[in-house]
């Protein structure tokens, strides 16, 4: 049961610290935005998708951003984010050259 501790956050849980609805969560899902685990009838968030919920709850419940935008917004990071990554091996290799 550890593992699943470390690894896995209560939905219910999750849904109230960040005062979200479990619906929002599963939409998230549904676009596969997140991964929802069941395990023995109860519904987990993985840990390392907390920070990526966090914001995308935000974007949706501060600033009224729909569904759709929510993906495009979070396949833009997706892309940026190895978009950075190629730049730092890239710059490695050049070092490397130098």
């Amino acid at each position: 049961m550890n593992n699943l501790s470390e690894e896995h956050v209560s939905l219910e849980q999750f849904c109230r610290s960040c005062n979200i609805e479990s619906t929002f969560v599963y939409s998230l899902a549904e676009q596969d935005l997140c991964e929802i685990i069941i395990i023995e009838e109860k519904t987990y968030v993985l840990q390392e998708d907390l920070a990526l919920l966090e914001r995308l709850s935000r974007l949706h419940y501060d600033m009224e951003i729909n569904m759709e935008g929510l993906y495009a917004i979070a396949h833009l990071q997706e892309k940026i984010e190895s978009l950075k990554e190629e730049v730092r091996s890239l710059s490695r290799k050049l070092d490397r050259h130098q």
